[in-house]
This record gives C-alpha cells, structure tokens and sequence, in this order.
C-alpha cells in the first residue's frame, strides 16, 4: 500500500510542478483557435517565444494574418511590416520599444506553423557582430551586418 501511495503524490507532484513551471502566455500574444501549443518559453532576456501549429483545413494564412493583426492593433500596436501571401505571413508590429513579431507558414500536409515573438526591441551594438545563438530560433532570417 505504501508503494501506491508513494507513486500517487509523486505523480501529483509531477503534475503541480510542470504546471507552475508552464510559462503563462502574455496576452499580446495572439493564440489562435485550435492551436496545439509546441513552445511558450519566457526568454531570459525579457522575451517570449510562442509557437504552435493548426490545422490548414480548418483555417487559412490570408485570414489568420488578419486576426493577429486586428488582435495586435487592439493591445496597442501598430504594424511596421505586413507581407501576407497565401503559403505564408510574415507580420511586425511595434508599440513604444516593444516589439512583436509574428510568423506564419503552410507546411504542407494540412499544418500550419505559428510562431510569435514579443518583447523589447534589440538593436545591433554596434562594436560587434550579433551572434547567431543570440538571435531567437525560428526568427533567424539571412542578413548582412557591416561594422566600422
């Protein structure tokens, strides 16, 4: 009986634990319906990282683009950057220093991946380079840095 019991809190526990330690999404993140959440990670440097997929049945990229930026425009934000095409958005909004950006793509086979980023803008320093593992994964887009 002490076996059972042990096992019982202990999976009690796990479930506590792993659910205080689910990072809670900010509500400038727009979560569409029906998404199966993949990532929600609170970034040590003040940014969040949301990503999830959808079913591309159910919804498409045109109309999806839309609702993020009718939700955004309701947190504050103005968009910077909209290029919405049928096989993928990609969407940048801003709201004093912080910034949200918001990328969409049709994978193919029914899936849609959904990925958002919010936080503080970060500007280049300009005595060096940006790291690649300093920019966030899934965002890291081919560009060129010239440094005096």
């Amino acid at each position: 009986m002490t076996k059972a019991k042990s096992l019982l809190a202990t999976g009690i526990l796990a479930l506590f634990s792993a659910t205080a330690f689910a990072s809670p999404l900010p509500s400038e993140i727009y979560r569409p319906d029906g998404a199966h959440t993949i990532k929600a990670d609170h970034q040590g440097n003040g940014e969040f990282e949301y990503e999830a997929e959808l079913s591309g049945q159910r919804n498409s990229i045109p109309s999806l683009a839309k609702k993020v930026i009718a939700h955004a425009r309701s947190k504050g934000f103005h968009v910077v950057e909209s290029e919405i095409k049928h096989d993928d958005a990609d969407l940048k909004f801003k709201r004093g220093k912080q910034e949200l950006d918001v990328s969409i793509e049709d994978k193919g086979q029914g899936r849609i991946e959904y990925k958002s980023r919010f936080g503080l803008g970060q500007k280049l320093n300009p005595t060096r380079k940006q790291r690649p593992s300093e920019i966030p994964s899934g965002f890291r887009r081919p560009f060129v840095v010239f440094i005096r």
